[in-house]
């Protein structure tokens, strides 16, 4: 028998059991689901206007974005749509609406009557207090101050726990988000057992999840802006210390342009050099000039240098040349030489005047009318007149240079950290300007993406909004009966294919040859029992038995027996025995039935060692040599080896434990080659009509169901 043949045949055998099986619990099914709620459902559809308005943003290039980012920002609309806050937000709202308009009398928009009633009855008293009948933002607000992160609160569970209505699972289940195509419009569907739920529930969330998307794109938004404003006013009130600090430090130093300022310090003192070479010239020259002419000059006219008056006039002149000598040398700035013009020429006006008094007082005062050397007094002392006035301007300019060296090395001393101290502050500002800048051009960029998102926020709009649903969907009761129809099925061949792949009870004779790797030649039914139909199976199973024994008759052989087996020790095979010996009698064939027990002891040395059984074997055609159980007495080998064949009796009913297979073992390696066959006891009808054919009653009935058992599709009814 092929393995289709056998799964066929097991199939076909439990046939009543996958008939009658699913059908009881298919009825159950459709009992159970006798008052099933019925399921509506509901959809809206938005305009999310991401693609249409790509490439407005006033800030962005139509370069600088792409298809990923279009398809981004449609999916942070959906994830915004299936966040938890967003969901926890319409949880709550969808409560408070349903606590407020339900109707415990009646159906309505809002909730049916009988899931009403449900909802107060879950609903504790104090959380029944919270609900305003006229207010469902107030109700709200009272239901989040109730809530708290606690097991026990009602609110808190109602979201977190597993309600149908308004817990997060079942609202994350039941909401459907599909985007139509590859457009910018979103289509969101729900269904619940309520169509008053339903129609609640997507009429809440369409206005619940554009307040979302709204706070959480402005929300970052105008944080960056905040920021930037306050880093903005902070960076502006840093620069403009820092400027008025370097304004203080111009004031206090007197620095208008720093550059320019040293620049003209460092051509005054360059002038400073030349002019001091050239007064310095004058003042040697006219120095050496005085001590020469003083040397020929008299006693007489060298005492006028101790003269009152002559050091008077002298020392009018030296501060006249040193004012004139100042002023000059600080004329080199425009404004002080304007400034100090008039003064110059009030003072030349004054030292002509001066010298020209003093050469009249050398006149009046020269007495000698020559020199000692001969020389004419009067041009001798008019030449060192000259000579002294000379000395004395370029001595005034000397000591105006001096001055003047002193108060350049005082400006040198203050313009050198004014310097460093300059480019440290103007360095400061710059820095401090740039942050400004690059600030301000943040805050800008931010601002302008604020504007962008109220454009794209503009667009966000439910253009099909949700309607209530007056038509349940196809109810799914047939569905589920006939789940549970095919699934007992299903586990019923589970349990088959399990019990055939694990179960090692012998029952048939394909399992049996599969267990034990023997030959089963026959299959009987439990013998003993009454009745005309029960004779007619017995003696078509012996006669099966009895040819497929015959078989291994060999006329040659001086003795021909079969040794009969078994293994159980509660087995009886004396009632086969006699059966097979009658058998074979009543065809005229001189049958000896040698049984232990009655006609030989299995104790006895005769029956272990002694050979005299065969002589006496040898008087009949052929011996049935019943034993006894393999489990309990020895069986001489000699036996197996002589013997036609060993008939190994099996309860078909009975498991192949590991002790019978190292029995069976053994049977097979002492048998010396002799072929060694199977027979089941005790066998189902059908696991004998595998050897026998189709057994009685003989009815339509059973012709038909035998025929399908052996594939004969073709046959029915022949």
């Amino acid at each position: 028998m092929n393995i289709f043949h056998y799964i066929f045949r097991a199939i076909f055998r439990i046939k009543w059991w996958l008939l009658i099986l699913p059908l009881g619990f298919a009825l159950l099914a459709i009992y159970l689901t006798r008052q099933m709620d019925r399921q509506y459902k509901t959809d809206i559809t938005i305009y999310t206007g991401v693609i249409s308005s790509y490439g407005s943003d006033p800030g962005e290039s139509n370069a600088s974005q792409d298809w990923n980012v279009l398809n981004n920002s449609i999916q942070n609309i959906i994830n915004t749509i299936n966040s938890k806050e967003t969901i926890k937000r319409l949880s709550m709202q969808l409560y408070a609406r349903l606590m407020i308009h339900g109707d415990p009398t009646k159906d309505n928009v809002y909730i049916t009557a009988k899931h009403y009633k449900e909802l107060v009855a879950i609903t504790p008293k104090d959380v029944q207090k919270l609900i305003d009948k006229h207010s469902e933002e107030n109700t709200v607000k009272n239901l989040e101050k109730y809530e708290k992160a606690d097991r026990n609160n009602f609110v808190y569970g109602l979201f977190n726990w597993n309600h149908p209505y308004f817990s997060y699972n079942a609202l994350r289940e039941n909401i459907k988000i599909n985007r139509v195509d590859n457009s910018d419009i979103l289509q969101i569907n729900y269904q619940a057992n309520d169509p008053g739920v339903a129609f609640q529930t997507l009429d809440i969330l369409s206005k619940v999840f554009a307040i979302e998307y709204t706070n959480l794109q402005f929300g970052s938004t105008n944080n960056v802006i905040r920021y930037f404003e306050a880093e903005l006013e902070r960076i502006g009130r840093e620069l403009r210390g820092q400027e008025d600090s370097l304004t203080m430090y111009n004031v206090e130093n007197r620095v208008i342009n720093y550059d320019k300022q040293t620049e003209a310090i460092a051509l005054l003192d360059k002038e400073y050099e030349l002019r001091h070479q050239d007064v310095l010239f004058v003042y040697n020259s006219a120095q050496a000039a005085i001590k020469q002419l003083e040397s020929g000059m008299d006693a007489n006219m060298r005492a006028i240098k101790n003269n009152t008056e002559f050091l008077a006039r002298m020392n009018q002149i030296a501060d006249i040349n040193y004012n004139i000598s100042k002023i000059k040398t600080l004329s080199v700035d425009s404004l002080k030489q304007k400034q100090g013009g008039a003064d110059l020429d009030v003072l030349s006006h004054e030292l002509d005047q001066k010298e020209k008094g003093f050469r009249s007082f050398m006149d009046q005062y020269t007495a000698e009318k020559y020199t000692k050397n001969g020389y004419p007094n009067a041009n001798y002392v008019k030449q060192w007149v000259e000579e002294l006035l000379r000395f004395k301007r370029s001595e005034a300019e000397l000591n105006v240079a001096r001055d003047f060296k002193q108060e350049l090395d005082h400006k040198y001393t203050q313009y050198s950290p004014i310097g460093s101290v300059l480019k440290r502050k103007e360095r400061g500002i710059s820095f401090t300007e740039q942050s400004y800048l690059s600030i301000l051009s943040s805050l800008n960029a931010a601002r302008l993406r604020l504007k962008s998102l109220e454009m794209n926020s503009a667009t966000l709009k439910v253009i099909n909004p949700a309607s209530f649903p007056l038509n349940a969907l196809p109810h799914s009761r047939k569905l589920i009966v006939f789940a549970v129809f095919f699934g007992t099925i299903a586990f019923i061949l589970g349990i088959l294919l399990i019990i055939e792949l694990f179960d090692r009870t012998l029952r048939d004779k394909t399992r049996t040859e599969r267990i034990t790797k023997g030959k089963v030649i026959a299959a009987l039914p439990k013998l003993g029992k009454t009745g005309a139909k029960q004779t007619k199976i017995e003696e078509r199973a012996i006669h099966v038995l009895a040819n497929r024994l015959y078989g291994f008759y060999n006329n040659s052989n001086p003795i021909n027996f079969i040794n009969i087996v078994k293994f159980s020790s509660t087995l009886d095979l004396g009632s086969l025995t006699d059966i097979l010996t009658a058998y074979w009698q009543g065809l005229g064939i001189n049958v000896l039935a040698y049984k232990e027990g009655t006609d030989f002891s299995a104790e006895s040395r005769e029956y272990l060692v002694d050979g005299a059984w065969a002589e006496k074997l040898g008087n009949y055609d052929i011996s049935l040599v019943k034993h006894g159980s393999m489990a309990l007495r020895p069986i001489p080998s000699l036996f197996l080896e002589r013997g036609m064949a060993t008939l190994l009796v099996l309860r078909a009913d009975s498991v192949w434990k590991t002790e019978d297979e190292l029995m069976f073992a053994d049977l097979l390696q002492r048998s010396a080659g002799k072929p060694i066959v199977i027979c089941l006891m005790n066998a189902e009808k059908y696991v004998v009509e595998e050897f026998t054919g189709m057994l009685p009653p003989f009815t339509f009935l059973r012709r038909l169901e035998y025929q399908l058992g052996n594939f004969g599709l073709t046959s029915l009814g022949k």
